[in-house]
């Protein structure tokens, strides 16, 4: 059988692309953050079998899916599937598969590299440094043993972070409704009120899918409970945050920092307000494509492609649902 795959929104590391080619199939790659209607002409003119879904600007809705007539499953390179209409795809029975547990290390590291930063005040001190200024009474750093970090999302990714809290010696709280109690064995104390592990957390770092339940999760009210000088940490989606609010807690110093790596819009303007903020650290959506983790999902994405179309059951764990 012709296997046909295209792969919307950027290259595969060599090492996946590898795999789809050594079958034989035929392998068409797309620029990042193409158009709906681009991936409509796309679809039809290349009419795949299955698509691998990177950097999109829209949801990869029905229109699409139906669009080349022949798709029959949808692979995302990652976890989230916030750009791919599930529901669509389930009607047209269309399997969407993730790549779980691929680059959940690299983004619980980016998280604690977040963390450390902040703590150890270190952009504040290069620049300093940087403008002839040698002054260690303007040091701001803190230790991070002893404080509370809350975690909002406890799966592999919270629970890796979790784990590397600890062996600093952090206190680790975690709220995750849908996680088993079993997940919270290490000695991470399971949280199930949001409102009261966010007034108890020194740094929140979120974890959570983006749904319609997690839309604007920090909003206004419970940035407000969060403890005066706490950090919030984001390498999840930038919409689970109200980022006109995050702004004006930063602003006004309720919060001492914030560490971000996704945005409500992406990719966002210069002009976004938390890029000129001295308390924060931006990073462009990076965590989960480390060159190893770029590596681990493309070649996971790649099998997961490979075996649905030649008729194999995925395990559980890599179906979105």
């Amino acid at each position: 059988m012709d296997k046909r795959i295209i792969i919307l929104g950027g290259e595969l590391a060599p090492e996946g692309l590898a795999i789809l080619v050594e079958t034989g199939a035929t392998v068409v790659t797309t620029a990042p953050y193409i158009t709906r209607a681009e991936i409509v002409d796309i679809m039809k003119a290349h009419k795949p079998d299955a698509v691998i879904v990177r950097l999109l600007t829209d949801t990869l809705g029905a229109e699409e899916m139906k669009a080349g007539g022949r798709l029959c499953h949808i692979a995302k390179h990652g976890v989230g599937t916030n750009d791919i209409d599930i529901k669509a795809a389930t009607e047209l029975g269309i399997s969407v598969s993730i790549t779980t547990g691929s680059n959940g290390h690299s983004v619980a590291e980016h998280a604690l590299a977040l963390i450390m930063t902040l703590v150890k005040d270190l952009p504040r001190q290069d620049a300093l440094i940087r403008d002839g200024i040698w002054d260690k009474n303007q040091y701001h750093g803190r230790e991070l043993r002893g404080q509370t970090l809350g975690i909002v999302g406890f799966g592999f990714i919270g629970q890796t972070l979790a784990r590397m809290a600890g062996a600093i010696g952090m206190v680790v709280a975690a709220f995750d409704p849908h996680t088993p109690d079993s997940a919270f064995a290490s000695g991470v104390r399971r949280e199930t009120d949001l409102d009261a592990l966010l007034s108890t957390a020194d740094i929140v770092s979120l974890h959570c899918p983006l749904t319609p339940e997690t839309h604007a999760l920090i909003d206004a009210r419970r940035i407000a409970l969060m403890k005066p000088g706490a950090l919030l940490i984001n390498t999840a989606r930038g919409e689970v945050i109200d980022e006109p609010a995050l702004v004006l807690a930063l602003e006004e110093g309720r919060l001492a920092g914030a560490g971000l790596d996704s945005f409500a819009s992406e990719a966002p303007g210069i002009d976004n307000p938390l890029f000129q903020l001295s308390n924060t650290i931006v990073t462009p959506h990076v965590p989960g494509v480390t060159i190893d983790a770029k590596r681990a999902v493309s070649v996971m994405a790649a099998e997961n492609v490979l075996a649905v179309l030649d008729g194999k059951p995925l395990a559980p764990r890599f179906l979105a649902r």
